[in-house]
């Protein structure tokens, strides 16, 4: 047997000094060429997650009007599902920028916009796909996204690891 321990597997990891994933340049992003619009993706999410007994969803808005988040109960548990079109845009536009540098700002805004939500109405029928086959629990896929009310359980962890770190008992 092979003992692999954690301090080996940190050191094999792509991740920079700053924790964010070091993407390649020919990395190819899911749904990277979508049409469909980031309401329809919305609206797909919403029918999967009232298929499995969410009787709530609540679309969380941004001042210019696009929808910035999906707030939903599960089983007696509030999630948050929240798009991070930032990031999405930066990926996309750095994998294809010979492809579309000539896209204007606006037109690269609303393109990073429907295949953010495509990427998750995605992930989340996958999921869910988990989950009916009795492969994982509705909780343990959706944890890091339990929602209290402020913030989510990830961003809970984040900014609890971030004050240790800051006072030294990381």
């Amino acid at each position: 047997m092979i003992k692999v321990g954690l301090s080996s597997f940190t050191k094999s990891t792509p991740f920079r000094k700053n924790k964010e994933m070091a993407v390649k340049k020919e990395f190819k992003m899911k749904n990277y060429t979508t049409d469909i619009s980031a309401e329809r993706s919305i609206l797909e999410i919403e029918k999967l997650l009232t298929l499995f007994g969410a009787e709530t969803v609540i679309k969380k808005y941004t001042a210019e009007g696009r929808v910035d988040s999906l707030m939903f109960q599960l089983q007696e548990e509030a999630f948050k599902l929240p798009a991070n079109i930032k990031g999405v845009e930066e990926v996309l536009y750095k994998s294809l920028r010979s492809a579309h540098s000539g896209d204007g700002m606006k037109r690269r805004e609303e393109r990073s916009y429907r295949v953010a939500w495509r990427i998750i109405k995605d992930w989340t029928h996958a999921q869910l796909s988990l989950i009916a086959s009795g492969q994982a629990q509705p909780k343990e896929i959706f944890l890091g996204y339990m929602f209290d009310g402020k913030r989510t359980l990830f961003q809970k962890y984040e900014a609890d690891k971030l004050l240790a770190q800051k006072t030294g008992k990381a």
